[in-house]
Protein backbone atom coordinates (compact mmCIF):
# COMPACT_ATOMS: atom_id res chain seq x y z
CA UNK A 1 0.00 0.00 0.00
CA UNK A 2 1.44 3.30 -0.47
CA UNK A 3 0.80 6.35 1.68
CA UNK A 4 0.92 9.64 -0.10
CA UNK A 5 0.83 12.27 3.02
CA UNK A 6 -0.04 15.64 1.43
CA UNK A 7 0.00 19.15 3.16
CA UNK A 8 -1.80 21.79 1.58
CA UNK A 9 -2.27 25.85 1.59
CA UNK A 10 1.01 26.65 1.91
CA UNK A 11 1.93 30.46 2.04
CA UNK A 12 -2.18 30.61 2.88
CA UNK A 13 -2.06 33.63 5.55
CA UNK A 14 -4.70 32.01 7.48
CA UNK A 15 -3.90 28.13 7.07
CA UNK A 16 -0.41 28.33 6.86
CA UNK A 17 2.90 29.68 8.64
CA UNK A 18 6.36 29.37 7.93
CA UNK A 19 6.70 28.20 11.47
CA UNK A 20 4.43 25.64 10.80
CA UNK A 21 5.79 24.73 7.63
CA UNK A 22 8.81 23.96 9.30
CA UNK A 23 7.89 22.18 12.26
CA UNK A 24 5.94 19.81 9.66
CA UNK A 25 9.28 19.18 7.90
CA UNK A 26 10.67 18.09 11.77
CA UNK A 27 8.34 15.74 11.77
CA UNK A 28 8.16 13.81 8.47
CA UNK A 29 11.73 13.71 8.55
CA UNK A 30 11.84 12.10 12.23
CA UNK A 31 9.27 9.88 11.10
CA UNK A 32 11.03 9.38 7.64
CA UNK A 33 8.35 9.86 5.20
CA UNK A 34 8.12 11.70 1.74
CA UNK A 35 5.04 13.79 1.02
CA UNK A 36 3.76 16.37 -1.14
CA UNK A 37 3.25 20.04 -0.23
CA UNK A 38 0.38 21.78 -2.20
CA UNK A 39 1.32 25.36 -2.95
CA UNK A 40 -0.33 28.78 -3.46
CA UNK A 41 1.89 30.65 -6.05
CA UNK A 42 0.41 33.75 -5.78
CA UNK A 43 -1.42 33.58 -2.34
CA UNK A 44 -3.29 36.97 -1.72
CA UNK A 45 -1.21 38.60 -5.01
CA UNK A 46 2.12 37.49 -3.49
CA UNK A 47 4.09 35.81 -6.03
CA UNK A 48 5.75 32.63 -4.01
CA UNK A 49 9.42 34.44 -4.74
CA UNK A 50 8.59 37.43 -2.86
CA UNK A 51 8.77 34.85 0.16
CA UNK A 52 11.65 34.69 0.97
CA UNK A 53 11.30 32.18 4.21
CA UNK A 54 8.75 29.73 2.62
CA UNK A 55 11.52 29.49 -1.01
CA UNK A 56 14.20 28.38 1.60
CA UNK A 57 11.52 26.06 3.51
CA UNK A 58 10.35 24.24 0.02
CA UNK A 59 13.70 24.00 -1.50
CA UNK A 60 15.28 22.06 1.75
CA UNK A 61 12.02 19.93 1.29
CA UNK A 62 12.96 19.35 -2.19
CA UNK A 63 16.51 18.61 -0.63
CA UNK A 64 14.87 15.95 1.56
CA UNK A 65 13.16 14.20 -1.25
CA UNK A 66 9.90 15.98 -0.74
CA UNK A 67 7.28 16.73 -3.48
CA UNK A 68 6.08 20.51 -4.50
CA UNK A 69 3.16 20.23 -6.43
CA UNK A 70 0.02 23.11 -7.68
CA UNK A 71 -2.43 24.15 -5.53
CA UNK A 72 -4.13 26.81 -8.05
CA UNK A 73 -3.10 30.09 -8.75
CA UNK A 74 -4.72 32.22 -5.90
CA UNK A 75 -6.71 29.78 -3.96
CA UNK A 76 -10.06 31.90 -4.78
CA UNK A 77 -13.30 29.15 -4.21
CA UNK A 78 -14.24 29.48 -7.88
CA UNK A 79 -11.02 29.36 -9.79
CA UNK A 80 -11.27 26.05 -11.88
CA UNK A 81 -15.05 24.80 -10.77
CA UNK A 82 -17.05 24.61 -7.82
CA UNK A 83 -16.65 23.30 -4.22
CA UNK A 84 -18.58 20.75 -3.07
CA UNK A 85 -21.21 21.05 -0.73
CA UNK A 86 -19.23 19.95 2.45
CA UNK A 87 -16.59 22.36 1.92
CA UNK A 88 -18.62 24.97 1.35
CA UNK A 89 -21.10 24.37 4.44
CA UNK A 90 -17.75 25.24 6.77
CA UNK A 91 -18.56 27.77 8.94
CA UNK A 92 -15.46 30.15 7.42
CA UNK A 93 -17.09 29.43 4.04
CA UNK A 94 -20.06 31.97 4.48
CA UNK A 95 -18.91 34.61 1.95
CA UNK A 96 -18.09 31.76 -0.32
CA UNK A 97 -21.45 30.42 -0.63
CA UNK A 98 -23.38 34.08 -0.81
CA UNK A 99 -21.10 34.44 -3.77
CA UNK A 100 -21.79 31.46 -5.15
CA UNK A 101 -26.21 32.02 -4.68
CA UNK A 102 -25.17 35.60 -6.17
CA UNK A 103 -23.33 34.81 -9.29
CA UNK A 104 -23.63 31.18 -10.09
CA UNK A 105 -24.36 31.50 -13.94
CA UNK A 106 -20.71 34.33 -14.01
CA UNK A 107 -18.70 31.79 -12.46
CA UNK A 108 -19.88 28.37 -14.65
CA UNK A 109 -19.10 30.80 -18.04
CA UNK A 110 -16.02 31.49 -16.72
CA UNK A 111 -14.81 27.51 -16.35
CA UNK A 112 -13.76 27.13 -19.96
CA UNK A 113 -10.98 25.24 -21.04
CA UNK A 114 -8.78 28.65 -22.06
CA UNK A 115 -9.29 30.21 -19.04
CA UNK A 116 -8.66 27.24 -16.75
CA UNK A 117 -5.26 26.82 -18.63
CA UNK A 118 -3.92 30.33 -18.83
CA UNK A 119 -4.62 30.13 -14.39
CA UNK A 120 -2.64 26.53 -14.41
CA UNK A 121 0.49 28.37 -16.30
CA UNK A 122 0.33 31.06 -14.65
CA UNK A 123 0.79 29.81 -11.17
CA UNK A 124 3.19 26.60 -12.34
CA UNK A 125 5.39 29.62 -13.91
CA UNK A 126 5.70 31.28 -10.81
CA UNK A 127 6.53 27.83 -8.70
CA UNK A 128 9.31 26.21 -11.80
CA UNK A 129 11.31 29.57 -11.94
CA UNK A 130 11.37 30.48 -8.17
CA UNK A 131 11.95 26.60 -7.11
CA UNK A 132 13.83 25.63 -10.13
CA UNK A 133 11.57 21.87 -10.50
CA UNK A 134 8.98 20.94 -13.18
CA UNK A 135 5.50 20.77 -11.78
CA UNK A 136 3.62 17.38 -12.62
CA UNK A 137 0.71 17.41 -9.77
CA UNK A 138 -2.42 19.54 -9.53
CA UNK A 139 -4.94 19.70 -6.35
CA UNK A 140 -7.94 22.19 -6.62
CA UNK A 141 -8.50 24.40 -4.22
CA UNK A 142 -11.46 23.85 -1.47
CA UNK A 143 -11.80 20.54 -4.00
CA UNK A 144 -13.29 22.57 -6.56
CA UNK A 145 -13.72 20.78 -9.62
CA UNK A 146 -15.25 21.33 -13.35
CA UNK A 147 -15.85 19.42 -16.64
CA UNK A 148 -13.31 21.36 -18.19
CA UNK A 149 -10.68 21.50 -15.34
CA UNK A 150 -9.43 17.79 -16.09
CA UNK A 151 -8.89 18.24 -19.81
CA UNK A 152 -7.18 21.82 -18.84
CA UNK A 153 -4.58 20.07 -16.71
CA UNK A 154 -3.81 17.09 -19.11
CA UNK A 155 -3.25 19.90 -22.41
CA UNK A 156 -0.71 21.42 -19.99
CA UNK A 157 0.85 18.51 -19.57
CA UNK A 158 0.40 17.46 -15.55
CA UNK A 159 0.47 13.48 -14.99
CA UNK A 160 -1.76 13.44 -12.14
CA UNK A 161 -4.42 15.44 -10.40
CA UNK A 162 -5.87 15.15 -6.65
CA UNK A 163 -9.09 16.81 -6.44
CA UNK A 164 -11.53 14.45 -5.57
CA UNK A 165 -12.34 13.13 -2.40
CA UNK A 166 -13.21 9.38 -1.05
CA UNK A 167 -14.10 9.72 2.67
CA UNK A 168 -17.03 12.61 2.58
CA UNK A 169 -17.89 11.62 6.39
CA UNK A 170 -14.50 13.60 7.52
CA UNK A 171 -15.89 16.78 6.57
CA UNK A 172 -19.35 15.71 8.31
CA UNK A 173 -16.88 15.42 11.41
CA UNK A 174 -14.77 18.48 11.04
CA UNK A 175 -18.50 20.14 10.78
CA UNK A 176 -19.59 18.66 13.99
CA UNK A 177 -21.95 15.53 13.09
CA UNK A 178 -20.65 13.06 15.32
CA UNK A 179 -22.76 10.30 14.19
CA UNK A 180 -21.21 10.70 10.60
CA UNK A 181 -21.71 7.71 8.40
CA UNK A 182 -18.27 6.32 7.17
CA UNK A 183 -18.38 5.67 3.43
CA UNK A 184 -16.44 2.28 2.14
CA UNK A 185 -13.15 3.34 0.01
CA UNK A 186 -13.31 0.84 -2.52
CA UNK A 187 -11.20 0.28 -5.56
CA UNK A 188 -14.61 0.90 -7.84
CA UNK A 189 -14.86 4.24 -6.40
CA UNK A 190 -11.58 5.78 -6.40
CA UNK A 191 -11.28 3.93 -10.72
CA UNK A 192 -14.51 6.79 -11.12
CA UNK A 193 -12.40 9.85 -10.48
CA UNK A 194 -10.22 9.28 -13.16
CA UNK A 195 -11.68 12.16 -15.93
CA UNK A 196 -9.27 12.39 -18.19
CA UNK A 197 -7.58 8.70 -20.16
CA UNK A 198 -4.03 10.69 -19.90
CA UNK A 199 -4.20 12.31 -16.44
CA UNK A 200 -4.20 10.09 -13.30
CA UNK A 201 -6.36 10.39 -10.35
CA UNK A 202 -5.05 10.33 -6.87
CA UNK A 203 -7.85 10.79 -4.81
CA UNK A 204 -7.29 11.82 -1.21
CA UNK A 205 -8.94 10.24 1.94
CA UNK A 206 -10.11 12.93 3.72
CA UNK A 207 -8.47 15.63 6.36
CA UNK A 208 -8.01 14.03 9.74
CA UNK A 209 -5.92 16.59 11.44
CA UNK A 210 -8.28 19.93 10.93
CA UNK A 211 -8.54 21.92 13.75
CA UNK A 212 -8.58 18.41 15.68
CA UNK A 213 -10.44 18.59 19.27
CA UNK A 214 -10.29 15.93 21.89
CA UNK A 215 -14.49 15.53 21.64
CA UNK A 216 -14.10 15.03 17.80
CA UNK A 217 -10.76 12.42 18.25
CA UNK A 218 -11.81 9.14 18.78
CA UNK A 219 -14.61 9.14 16.10
CA UNK A 220 -11.94 10.27 13.53
CA UNK A 221 -9.24 7.79 14.72
CA UNK A 222 -11.83 5.33 14.14
CA UNK A 223 -12.86 6.57 10.79
CA UNK A 224 -8.82 6.74 10.08
CA UNK A 225 -7.98 3.54 11.07
CA UNK A 226 -10.61 1.80 9.23
CA UNK A 227 -9.69 3.99 5.61
CA UNK A 228 -5.92 2.73 6.08
CA UNK A 229 -7.47 -0.71 5.97
CA UNK A 230 -10.23 -0.26 3.33
CA UNK A 231 -6.96 1.19 1.04
CA UNK A 232 -4.81 -2.11 1.98
CA UNK A 233 -7.39 -4.25 1.14
CA UNK A 234 -8.80 -2.32 -2.33
CA UNK A 235 -5.02 -1.58 -3.30
CA UNK A 236 -6.00 2.04 -3.45
CA UNK A 237 -3.17 4.81 -2.44
CA UNK A 238 -3.35 6.62 0.98
CA UNK A 239 -3.66 9.95 0.56
CA UNK A 240 -4.97 11.95 3.36
CA UNK A 241 -5.51 15.48 3.45
CA UNK A 242 -3.77 18.09 5.97
CA UNK A 243 -3.35 21.23 6.00
CA UNK A 244 -0.07 23.90 7.06
CA UNK A 245 -1.58 25.10 10.49
CA UNK A 246 -4.43 23.38 11.40
CA UNK A 247 -2.51 20.48 12.44
CA UNK A 248 -0.98 22.06 15.49
CA UNK A 249 -4.25 24.32 16.12
CA UNK A 250 -6.50 22.58 17.30
CA UNK A 251 -6.81 21.02 20.91
CA UNK A 252 -3.58 20.97 21.98
CA UNK A 253 -1.71 17.88 20.51
CA UNK A 254 -4.46 16.34 18.67
CA UNK A 255 -3.47 16.73 15.39
CA UNK A 256 -0.03 15.84 15.42
CA UNK A 257 -0.51 13.04 17.64
CA UNK A 258 -3.58 11.82 15.57
CA UNK A 259 -1.40 11.65 12.45
CA UNK A 260 1.65 9.85 14.38
CA UNK A 261 -1.03 7.17 14.88
CA UNK A 262 -1.64 6.75 11.28
CA UNK A 263 1.67 6.47 10.06
CA UNK A 264 2.31 3.36 12.94
CA UNK A 265 -1.16 2.17 11.32
CA UNK A 266 0.02 2.23 8.06
CA UNK A 267 3.66 1.31 8.81
CA UNK A 268 2.20 -1.81 10.48
CA UNK A 269 0.16 -2.55 7.37
CA UNK A 270 3.21 -2.58 5.09
CA UNK A 271 2.71 1.12 3.39
CA UNK A 272 5.36 2.86 1.61
CA UNK A 273 5.75 6.47 2.33
CA UNK A 274 6.28 8.08 -1.06
CA UNK A 275 4.95 11.56 -2.37
CA UNK A 276 2.08 11.99 -5.30
CA UNK A 277 4.41 11.93 -8.59
CA UNK A 278 5.82 8.59 -7.43
CA UNK A 279 2.55 6.72 -6.72
CA UNK A 280 1.14 8.21 -10.07
CA UNK A 281 4.11 6.83 -11.92
CA UNK A 282 4.51 3.55 -10.15
CA UNK A 283 0.57 3.13 -10.33
CA UNK A 284 -2.88 4.11 -11.95
CA UNK A 285 -6.08 3.70 -10.99
CA UNK A 286 -7.66 1.98 -13.48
Amino acid sequence: MYFGMTVDDVCMPEFSSEEHLGRTLEMLAELGIRATFFVVPLAEGVPLGERPGYVALLKRALAEGHEVALHGLEHDRFEVGIPPDMVLMLPHEGPARERLARDRALIDESHTVPNIRKKLRQGRQILEDTLGVPMTGFRAPCLQTSDNLFTALAEEGFTYDSSFPLQEAGWDLINGRLDAVRRPITQARAAATRRHPNLASLPMTTDYTWYLTEERYAATRAMARQDVLDCRRERVPFVPLSHVSPIYQGDAGCGERLFRELVALARAEGAEFIPLAEIAAATVVE
